[in-house]
């Protein structure tokens, strides 16, 4: 019986996240992985039984954490609105939450967001956009009639997509955590000025 070691699983795991980052869950092979890894892929296999199975084991930590930090967020901060900077309170949530990650959970955060086509968390970024877009518009209140309700809904999810575009790309162009946060500021400074000025 093979006597499993923590340094090569770890090289696996080094190896599988940058191999994943690159050419995404489809793409990636386990061949790749055990090359970058420095193993054989017979050995690879002693680790981790299939390509699912090594990608569930990296982010379902991360995935959890993120779907833990938005529905707390979002049901902290549902009976406030605009005015009372709950919306300030909600994306600072999720801020403080990114920059408590380290390099390798921010790296596997972007691999669940961009990458994960083929999986069963490939709507992440979605789910994203839609926890912002329904905290922005119980914020928000609702306009008086029917047509102004289509209107702002469809505006209100284009500015929830531009946010999380926006965050993961301050994630994927991460130099140090000053940087991030203050750039992650300015963001939401832009977005909640806009806002304001739609309701």
């Amino acid at each position: 019986m093979q006597v499993l070691k923590d340094e090569i699983k770890t090289a696996i795991n080094e190896a599988a996240v940058k191999e994943f980052a690159l050419h995404g869950y489809e793409e990636a092979s386990m061949r790749g992985i055990a090359r970058s890894a420095g193993i054989s892929v017979s050995n690879t296999y002693h680790y981790y039984h299939s390509k699912e199975q090594l990608f569930s084991s990296l982010v379902e930590p991360v995935y959890a954490q993120v779907q833990t930090i938005f529905k707390t967020s979002l049901e902290q901060s549902v009976n406030g609105g605009l005015r009372k900077n709950q919306t300030t309170v909600f994306i600072g949530n999720i801020v403080d939450m990114l920059m408590r990650m380290d390099n390798h959970q921010r790296r596997i955060l972007l691999v669940l967001a961009e990458k994960s086509t083929g999986t069963k968390y490939a709507g992440l970024k979605e789910q994203l956009v839609s926890l912002l877009e329904k905290h922005l518009l119980e914020a928000a209140g609702k306009p008086g009639d029917t047509e102004s309700t289509e209107s702002r809904d469809y505006i209100f999810h284009i500015i929830a997509g531009n946010y999380i575009d926006g965050l993961l790309k301050i994630l994927k162009d991460f130099r140090s955590r000053k940087w991030a946060e203050a750039n992650l500021k300015t963001l939401l400074t832009y977005h909640l000025n806009g806002i304001k000025a739609l309701i």
